[in-house]
């Protein structure tokens, strides 16, 4: 009896024995976790990677380059007139419609005003008003007044903007003193048409021009179309203060180079740190031996 229970221990423990030893050898054979070979997080496709977004730093660059550019045509333009204005004066051309070459700069005319037909231009301020005058009369408004010239020893007439007064003194009676006759020799500067205003106005019903339109003054005074600012030399006691010749070009660039480079270096800055900050860890693995390389 005895025998076969010591038989029958032996069985059972063989076949826990087996069962244990198999379940052993089909936990060694199953392959361990292996690391994505793919990256953790899914690279963008190329419109996510930002690229199309570079217009914008890469267009204000080349604004920036741009403005330099104009900087430089301005510079030139201004050194061009101030060369123009320093020259001594000529005599008009035989031909007024050269006179159109000659913008900015001297001539000298010897004729007679016809005052009968002044016309003027406003509102406008002195630009000459810092000259020995007290501050209300400084910020005094008023007009330029244009009268026509006939050319002496020609049969031609000319527009000349005589200068500046006050609102209060553009009735002819209340500058009569300056009212000048006979014939005279001035110095002027030749001037072209302005650029048409946003806004215009009929100087019929308002008394002036807002602009210097030449050709509409010419047509209703029925002169040639030549315009000539008188220099300060021609004022007279009591009449227009002469020199009202303003070269006052805008030249603002230096300011736009560095707002549109300034413009471009931070969005490319933004750009940058959104789009090309370091890629993540291809695998796990690889994330893993850096961090014990870390602590090594």
């Amino acid at each position: 009896m005895s025998t076969e229970i010591c038989k029958l221990l032996c069985r059972n423990l063989t076949r826990v024995g087996d069962r244990h030893f198999s379940q052993n050898l089909q936990a060694e054979n199953v392959p361990r976790q292996i690391p994505r070979e793919k990256p953790a997080v899914r690279r963008a496709a190329f419109i996510g990677k930002g690229y199309p977004l570079l217009i914008i730093p890469m267009t204000a660059f080349g604004l920036g380059t741009w403005q330099i550019r104009r900087r430089e045509w301005k510079l030139g333009l201004i050194k061009e007139l101030e060369e123009k204005m320093s020259k001594p004066p000529q005599p008009l051309p035989e031909n007024l419609e050269d006179v159109k070459k000659l913008e900015y700069q001297k001539v000298k005319v010897r004729g007679t005003f016809d005052h009968a037909k002044e016309l003027f231009i406003g509102p406008r301020s002195d630009i000459r008003a810092g000259e020995g005058r007290s501050a209300q009369t400084q910020s005094t408004p008023g007009v330029n007044v244009v009268t026509p010239f006939k050319l002496a020893n020609r049969d031609e007439t000319i527009l000349v903007n005589r200068g500046f007064v006050s609102f209060k003194d553009r009735p002819q009676q209340k500058r009569a003193e300056g009212q000048v006759e006979g014939e005279v020799e001035l110095t002027g500067i030749v001037r072209l048409n302005d650029k048409k205003p946003v806004i215009g106005n009929d100087p019929m019903k308002d008394g002036y021009w807002f602009t210097r339109n030449i050709d509409e003054m010419a047509d209703i005074a029925g002169t040639s179309k030549v315009f000539i600012d008188a220099d300060a030399n021609s004022t007279v006691p009591g009449g227009p203060r002469g020199g009202q010749t303003q070269l006052a070009l805008r030249n603002e660039h230096l300011t736009y180079i560095v707002t549109w480079y300034a413009l471009a270096a931070f969005t490319y800055f933004l750009w940058y740190r959104n789009f090309r900050s370091p890629l993540p860890h291809k695998t796990v693995l690889e994330y893993v031996k850096k961090q014990q390389q870390k602590k090594v």
